[in-house]
C-alpha cells in the first residue's frame, strides 16, 4: 500500500493538529452564504498566511461532498503531463484523506494520457494544501489528485469530457455528483496593479467559460497563472456536464487579492482568486 506524507506541513500551514484547527477554526467562516449547487470550484494554493482567507472563503461557501476530483498544476515538472498519484491515503495533521480509488481505476480506463504516477506530487504542495479544508469540512470525502501540465488544447478537452462523464455516471448511481477542485494561483511576482489587470481579464474568460480563450491568452500573453491547466480542465469538465443537465452554469468571483496585502509590498505580489462555478 503505497501513502502519501504531508510535506509542507510547517511551511505552508500549521504541522500541528491543535494549531492547525485553531487556524482553520478562523479561515472556514460561519457567516457566510453556503451554496447547495457548487459543481466547481478554483482555489489558491500559497501558504495560508497569504491565501488561505481566499481559499477559506471558497471553502466556507460550499458543501463537500463525498468525493472530490483536485486538479493541481505541477511546479516541479516531474512526471507525466496527466499524472494520477496512487497513493491510497494522504497524510494530513488533521489524520488520514482517503482516495477515491474506483473513480481513479475508471479515469485510467477512460483516458489512455492519464499514467499513475506518484513523482508529479513528490515535492508538489498545489494539491496537498487543499487537504485540511476538506478533511475539516467533510471527513469522509475521498480525493481524485490529478497533476497536469503543458497540456495540448484537445488533451485538456478530452480529460475534461471523460471527469464530466464519471461525475454523470457516479451522480445517476449514488445521487450526489462530485466536486471539481481547480488549484491555481494568480499572476506572480509583478505589481499589484499589472497583475490586478492581467488577472481581471484572465478571470473574464473564466466568467464566460471560454477555455480556448482562456489557453490561448494566457499563452500568447504570457501570463504567470500557474494553474492554466487546471482552470481550463475544469471549465471543460463543466460544459461538458452541463450539456446534459437543464441548468446554466455560472461562475462567481467570491474574492480577489494578493500577497501585498499581508507583506505591505505591492510592487512585486502573488495574486489569488477564489471562485465557484455552479450548475
Amino acid at each position: 500500500m503505497v501513502n502519501r506524507s504531508a510535506i509542507v506541513a510547517g511551511r505552508f500551514y500549521p504541522k500541528g493538529k491543535d494549531e492547525l484547527l485553531k487556524e482553520l477554526s478562523a479561515l472556514v467562516r460561519k457567516d457566510v452564504e453556503v451554496h447547495n449547487d457548487v459543481l466547481a470550484v478554483i482555489a489558491p494554493h500559497a501558504g495560508y498566511m497569504y491565501s488561505g482567507k481566499t481559499a477559506g472563503l471558497v471553502y466556507s461557501s460550499i458543501k463537500i461532498p463525498n468525493t472530490a476530483i483536485i486538479l493541481s498544476p505541477n511546479h516541479t515538472g516531474l512526471g507525466y503531463p496527466i499524472s494520477i498519484d496512487p497513493s491510497e491515503k494522504w497524510e494530513t495533521p488533521l489524520g488520514w484523506v482517503e482516495a477515491d480509488l474506483e473513480f481513479i481505476e475508471k479515469l485510467k480506463k477512460e483516458l489512455k494520457e492519464v499514467e499513475l504516477d506518484t513523482k508529479a506530487q513528490q515535492r508538489e504542495h498545489a494539491l496537498e494544501v487543499q487537504l485540511p479544508f476538506i478533511k475539516y469540512i467533510n471527513p469522509t470525502t475521498k480525493i481524485v489528485p490529478i497533476t497536469v501540465a503543458g497540456l495540448p488544447f484537445p488533451i485538456i478537452q478530452k480529460l475534461g469530457k471523460s471527469i464530466a462523464k464519471l461525475l454523470l455516471e457516479q451522480e445517476a448511481k449514488t445521487g450526489v455528483r462530485p466536486l471539481i477542485i481547480a488549484s491555481s494561483d494568480m499572476t506572480h511576482f509583478e505589481s499589484a496593479e499589472a497583475a490586478k489587470k492581467k488577472d481581471m481579464v484572465a478571470i473574464d474568460k473564466i466568467k464566460e467559460l471560454d477555455s480556448l480563450g482562456f489557453v490561448s491568452m494566457i499563452e500568447e500573453q504570457n501570463i504567470s497563472i500557474c494553474g492554466l491547466y487546471t482552470i481550463s480542465t475544469v471549465i471543460e469538465a463543466v460544459l461538458e456536464y452541463t450539456k446534459h443537465k437543464a441548468n446554466k452554469p455560472k461562475v462567481e468571483l467570491l474574492e480577489y487579492t494578493n500577497s501585498g496585502v499581508v507583506t505591505g509590498d505591492l510592487n512585486e505580489v502573488v495574486a489569488y482568486a477564489g471562485l465557484l462555478i455552479t450548475a
